[in-house]
C-alpha cells in the first residue's frame, strides 16, 4: 500500500471509531459479514499488516441500463498511526484503521442500496485495473486537468457552435 503524505494518528480529534475495543481480524470478518449480506461475491484479501499492506478486492455484478456488468473494485485499508513511544516505535493501529474500512465499505453499500444507485457507481473510484494495480481514482484523478480540454463530453453542449439565423432565401 502507497503511504500517504499525511499522516493521521490515532489521537486525531477528527479520527472517527478511535475508541474501538474490537480487533483487526474481527472487524475483517465483519467486512465479509457485509459482503454477504449485500450479495458482493469473490473477495479476495491482501492481509499483510507487517509492511502496511492490507486491501480488500471483490467483485461486483450487476445489470446497468440492461446491460450486464461485472467488475473489480479495490479498497485499500487507511493506515492510522499510533505515535512513537519509549517502548514502542510509530506504527499502524490496525484496530482503528480497520473500523474506518469497514464504516467506509458499510455506508458505500447501503448509498447504492438508499438511494437506488449501483454498486458500480457507489464504488466508482474504486474500480481495479486488470491486474489490480491500479485503481480509476489513480488513473482518472492526475488526468482530471485534461477532463476540461475534452470538446465532446455527453450531455455538455460544444462551445464552439454558434447559432446562426438561417439564410433568407432571394426573392426573385
Amino acid at each position: 500500500m502507497e503511504e500517504s503524505i499525511l499522516k493521521i494518528y490515532s489521537d486525531d480529534p477528527n479520527l472517527p471509531y478511535k475508541t474501538t475495543k474490537l480487533k483487526a481480524l474481527y472487524t475483517r470478518s465483519e467486512i465479509d459479514g457485509l459482503f454477504a449480506k449485500w450479495g458482493v461475491k469473490d473477495v479476495y484479501w491482501r492481509w499483510d499488516p507487517e509492511y502496511n499492506d492490507v486491501f480488500v478486492q471483490f467483485k461486483i455484478a450487476e445489470e446497468v441500463d440492461g446491460v450486464p456488468l461485472q467488475v473489480s473494485a479495490k479498497v485499500e485499508a487507511p493506515c492510522i498511526w499510533d505515535h512513537k513511544t519509549r517502548s514502542k516505535a510509530e506504527c499502524v493501529n490496525w484496530d482503528i484503521s480497520m473500523r474506518v474500512m469497514f464504516w467506509f465499505i458499510k455506508s458505500h453499500l447501503e448509498a447504492a442500496y438508499l438511494l437506488q444507485s449501483s454498486k458500480t457507481a457507489e464504488f466508482l473510484p474504486y474500480i481495479a485495473s486488470g491486474d489490480g494495480s491500479h485503481t480509476l481514482k489513480d488513473i482518472v484523478v492526475p488526468r482530471l486537468n485534461e477532463l476540461q480540454r475534452l470538446i465532446a463530453l455527453p450531455g455538455v453542449p460544444d462551445s464552439r457552435v454558434i447559432d446562426a439565423e438561417p439564410a433568407m432565401e432571394a426573392h426573385s
